[in-house]
């Protein structure tokens, strides 16, 4: 799975591996760029409308607010934060989310 992403680390050190921490710069919205997945497998993909992230929606219930909301990949788990207008039993449902390329950042991550 592949998807460009802005390097925001130290120019200096971005060839190789890394692991990293995904910042994704948007506002979700349900059914504007966050939706019913057709396809109930993880996927990374790019196309002319943008970097599409399909995965399963997690949910961390925070009393009095909207759940946190998160994208979990093979290996890989994408933090989103609120998701304005999910409707309710989303938890573990196969979700799409889109964005532009410039939205995505990648940050050198120390394990």
């Amino acid at each position: 799975m592949t998807a460009p992403a802005s390097w925001a680390g130290n120019l200096e050190t971005a060839a190789g591996e890394h692991h990293i921490e995904w910042e994704l710069d948007e506002e979700f919205q349900w059914g504007a760029n966050c939706s019913p997945a057709a396809v109930e497998e993880p996927c990374i993909h790019q196309d002319e409308r943008g970097v599409f992230y399909r995965g399963r929606l997690g949910l961390i219930e925070i009393e009095a607010e909207p759940p946190l909301a998160h994208l979990e990949l093979v290996d890989v788990v994408i933090d989103l934060g609120h998701i304005e207008g999910l409707p309710q039993g989303m938890a573990g449902a196969w979700v799409e989310i889109n964005l532009k390329p410039e939205k995505i950042r990648v940050y050198p991550y120390e394990i």
